[in-house]
């Protein structure tokens, strides 16, 4: 570079320093002097740039600037960069729309790479971001992620700032800029988070500003909405709302939506507010008379509070819908629907088997109550439908009559069926994780044709496709998959499983899907069978309810009018994500102790009863190294309120942890690993939180109910012979959680009990599951003529399984009769000669446990290391151990460094650092730490990964102490 363009770089630098007004001036003058070449050379040494390449430099002026920028904004020089454009974009030089661009796409990048510290990127992305508002304040996106970063950080003055901006960008919208809020998911985070952080004055001013600018269609519902929660925390604000809804907007579509929006994922009690609110105007003066309305209102304000963890106003409101019907109808198993009585009635079942039955369920184990009103509301239902389906030429029996043949095809003694499964968890869903591997597992060979009928779960298939679950489930064998928009009636479903010829359609959904159960009353297949998404639906047209024989009594036959099928279980898994959860900081961040016992009641509000949270803190009181978490999702900050007021009481409540729900299930999952017991609740038990926990070898104590809802976690723990933790009886339930977690040796039992299921448990075997499965279809489609005999199948039945998995102890130097000894050279005592990075002498899932102490820190962390773990995980089997030992780096540096240790100690610390080098093997080639070996385990596929103090199994360097500190990170790891 010549003197003169140095100077000037020089030159510009002190101005900057000096005066950046003087700066700004002498730029622009400066630039219409330049040439792209001189301009170039400037920029570059003005930002202290690295050289560039004169073919992949820009050559014009503007392009140039903008490299610079970008470079400089990426490298931190921010003032200098912001100094620099602006007086340029201000003299129209460059373009505020291309620096706009620059800076927010500059920002985007940052927030979702994992480069940087996180706290140090999200300050650069917040500066970023706020020179971007600075040159447009109108940018709405910006806006929004601005006041997102100011309420994470709790910045009252950017909170204020921010939310006025957007509220007023809302309010500035021309009348022809509509927006529809579902496709809005940050706005409604924010208006979620201001609500919950209390700035109920800006939650107003931004939804009131959204509301006027929504679609036509959802104006009067968000309005209603907006008025509801107004009339509970500020009555004044409901002014601004009258004239903008209708009482009927309460119990419309759009309301429901809305209200999901904002408190799904709330800290807050919106949802109590909005039930309350809903009660309140289902006893108004102005529909006392409509008898549908009222109870259509009733109805949603129990959606709204099973969310909200309020079993007593439920049970207040249950009451007054069946007073309601039964004021309106004395006898209800005797209704007879009619044109006169349709909407009512449709109304009526609506309300009892979509609502009352469902939130029964949560409350109470009266299985012949519950059951007795969802059949009633089951046949109401079904009935309504059948008037509705004549009208239409729509009646199964007159289309039965027609195509009868086609279906049966009589004179084919070796007809395959046509199966098919009809629900909305063909995805990221509870049903989807219990059901994937089992209809993986139906044989193609045995079935004609499968099809999975996807109703009412992601709106289009691009979003689908975006669900790691959703294309498990699409890249099954030889698959017919029909994808249902979220527009699709349930007559067109049911049209397409009728020109589809399915023999057996299953229902996967029970009550969470209102429109599949109009396509099973309106019958899609000759044979219908419910399965797994929950109780029976209690509808007429289901002919067959799949159970096993644990998860209903053996009297529960005479309330259900379904003919109950009993599978070996009702479901079973063979693999799950998971996202190993890091034991040290989890239990930091949570003030757990080593020695504490840690219990976990993980379960939505909705199974929260005033029993239940009772039961799990008497067991808490009398374990005193206990330490209790809780989590869930719903109306959180009840639940909260529950535990803390009755923990207050116990006094128990400093032993009380309250976590967070995780972003994703795969993480939720790594978490379970890492407590010591499960609490249930009752008298809804779990089902997918039972079999995660069970996954990862957790040990759930539950309470048996009577109910199909009472029994799920009693099933599994059957299955897999975990009898310890069955209870019969509230107290037994308290007596036995303090048993467990007061003996040691009983809480191991339980956890060896779950591992040695994994090899024979039908719960983990979903291809004998699939198999008693198909043996099921053809014996009913026998049974109902559609085909003339049953082909010679297996049905699954248990089989003798000869265990024939080893012990591995891997550098061993003491034999032992339970292990066999793997090492590179022969010896006396050695049973497997070979490197522990090539253990194909041994077959995949072969090796109940592996032991290493003091290995894996001969193999380099480059190449060898990665492929050890990898090796070893390949032949553990299914829930067997990896334990290993090696030199913890951290403490050895310390012990090290330590002030008055001698030349000769120091020495032999040293040896453990880098081996003791008496021969060819004994290297260290990498230093381990809990963080560095934590993550490479992760990668190898581990499931869990736990730091233990001892194993006390050998007399080995495991237990080596130094200067009275443990050297050795011990840690147990789980395939």
């Amino acid at each position: 570079m010549n003197p003169t363009p140095q100077a000037r770089i020089l030159e510009a630098k002190q101005l900057f320093q000096q005066s950046p007004d003087a700066f700004a001036e002498w730029l622009v003058a400066f630039y219409r002097e330049q040439d792209a070449k001189d301009w170039r050379e400037f920029l570059w040494g003005f930002f202290d740039l690295s050289s560039a390449n004169d073919l992949a430099s820009p050559s014009e002026p503007e392009a140039i600037t903008l490299s610079a920028l970008e470079q400089a904004l990426a490298a931190g020089q921010l003032s200098l960069a912001y100094q620099l454009y602006t007086p340029l974009v201000r003299t129209g030089i460059l373009s505020q729309e291309k620096v706009l661009d620059l800076l927010l796409s500059l920002a985007s990048r940052l927030e979702n790479s994992p480069a940087q510290e996180p706290q140090q990127r999200l300050q650069v992305c917040l500066k970023l971001r706020e020179m971007a508002f600075e040159l447009d304040p109108s940018r709405r996106d910006n806006t929004q992620v601005l006041l997102m970063r100011a309420l994470q950080a709790q910045d009252e003055l950017a909170v204020g700032f921010y939310g006025q901006a957007l509220a007023e960008q809302l309010a500035s919208l021309g009348e022809e800029q509509t927006l529809d809020i579902t496709q809005e998911p940050l706005l409604t985070q924010l208006l979620t988070r201001l609500w919950d952080d209390g700035y109920l004055d800006l939650f107003f001013e931004v939804a009131t500003a959204l509301q006027a600018r929504l679609l036509e269609d959802q104006k009067s519902g968000f309005a209603a909405l907006l008025a509801q929660l107004a009339n509970a925390v500020d009555p004044e604000q409901a002014n601004r709302y009258k004239g903008l809804w209708i009482i009927e907007d309460l119990i419309g579509d759009f309301f429901q939506k809305a209200a999901c929006a904002l408190f799904q994922n709330s800290t807050s009690d919106g949802y109590s507010i909005l039930g309350e609110a809903l009660i309140t105007a289902a006893e108004s003066s102005q529909v006392q008379e409509n008898f549908t309305l009222r109870l259509s209102l009733l109805s949603e304000s129990l959606e709204k509070l099973i969310h909200a963890a309020q079993p007593e106003r439920i049970n207040l409101v249950i009451q007054k819908i069946i007073d309601l019907i039964l004021s309106r109808e004395a006898d209800l198993g005797s209704l007879r629907i009619n044109d006169e009585n349709l909407l009512e009635s449709l109304t009526i079942a609506k309300v009892i088997l979509f609502r009352v039955c469902f939130c029964w369920s949560y409350l109470t184990d009266d299985r012949s109550l519950i059951r007795r009103y969802q059949q009633i509301g089951g046949r109401i239902f079904n009935d309504c439908l059948s008037l509705m389906a004549s009208q239409r030429d729509f009646l199964w029996s007159e289309y039965w009559q027609r195509n009868q043949q086609d279906y049966c095809r009589s004179g084919r003694a070796e007809r395959k069926l046509r199966v098919g499964f009809l629900g909305n968890c063909f995805q990221r869903h509870s049903v989807g994780f219990l059901s994937e591997a089992t209809l993986r597992n139906l044989s193609r060979d045995l079935l004609d044709v499968v099809y999975y009928y996807y109703y009412q779960g992601w709106k289009n298939e691009d979003m689908a496709s975006h669900d790691n679950m959703y294309q498990k489930f699409r890249s099954h064998e030889n698959l017919h998959f029909r994808f249902f928009p979220g527009e699709t009636k349930p007559p067109q479903v049911a049209a397409q499983a009728r020109e589809d010829r399915i023999d057996i359609m299953v229902f996967m959904d029970s009550l969470t899907s209102h429109d599949a159960s109009i396509v099973a009353a309106l019958r899609a297949a000759p044979i219908q069978i419910g399965w797994l998404g929950g109780d029976a639906v209690g509808l007429p047209e289901f002919d067959y309810f799949f159970a096993d024989p644990y998860i209903l009594p053996e009297d529960a036959q005479a309330d259900y009018h379904e003919k109950i099928i009993r599978l070996p279980s009702y479901c079973a898994v063979e693999y799950l994500d998971i996202t190993p959860a890091d034991e040290v900081n989890f239990k930091n961040k949570l003030r757990i102790g080593p020695q504490d016992i840690v219990f976990l009641t993980a379960a939505s509000a909705y199974k929260r009863t005033p029993e239940c949270i009772d039961a799990h803190l008497q067991i808490l009181k009398a374990v005193p190294k206990g330490i209790l978490i809780v989590k869930g999702s719903g109306e959180i900050a009840t639940v909260i309120r529950r535990y803390q007021e009755r923990a207050k009481e116990l006094d128990v409540l400093d032993r009380v942890r309250f976590l967070a729900k995780t972003s994703t299930v795969e993480e939720h999952r790594g978490q379970l690993a890492l407590v010591d017991l499960v609490l249930d609740t009752f008298p809804y038990t779990g089902a997918t939180h039972t079999m995660e926990a069970l996954y990862m070898g957790v040990p759930v104590l539950t309470l048996v109910g009577r109910h199909y809802y009472g029994r799920m976690s009693y099933s599994l723990l059957r299955n897999i012979g975990l009898d310890d933790c069955i209870t019969w009886s509230v107290e037994e339930f308290i007596e036995r959680g303090i048993q467990l977690a007061n003996n040691p040796e009983r809480l191991a039992k339980a956890k060896q009990t779950i591992r040695e299921s994994y090899s024979k448990s039908i719960i983990w075997d979903p291809k004998r599951l699939a198999m008693a499965i198909e043996k099921t279809y053809f014996d009913l489609a026998h049974k109902h003529q559609i085909i003339d005999q049953v082909p010679p199948l297996d049905g699954g039945e248990p089989r003798l399984q000869v265990s024939q998995r080893i012990r591995l102890h891997i550098g061993g130097k003491d034999p032992h009769p339970d292990w066999k000894i793997l090492d590179i050279q022969p010896r006396e005592y050695v049973d497997y000669v070979g490197n522990a990075m090539d253990l194909s002498q041994f077959e995949d899932n072969s090796v109940e446990a592996i032991y290493a102490s003091h290995v894996l820190e001969h193999f380099d962390y480059v190449r060898e290391l990665p492929v050890v773990l990898k090796e070893w995980h390949r032949v553990l089997h299914f829930g067997g151990q990896l334990m290993i030992s090696v030199p913890d780096l951290p403490t050895l540096c310390h012990l090290y460094i330590e002030e008055g240790a001698s030349a000769e100690q120091r020495f032999s610390i040293m040896r453990m650092m880098f081996g003791g080098q008496t021969d060819e093997y004994d290297y260290h080639k990498v230093g381990l730490s809990w963080e560095y070996l934590f993550m490479l385990l992760t990668q190898a596929g581990f499931r869990i990964i736990r730091k233990v103090d001892r194993f006390g199994l050998f007399n080995d360097c495991s237990e080596m102490v130094v200067f009275g500190k443990p050297v050795s990170l011990n840690i147990i790891a789980t395939k």
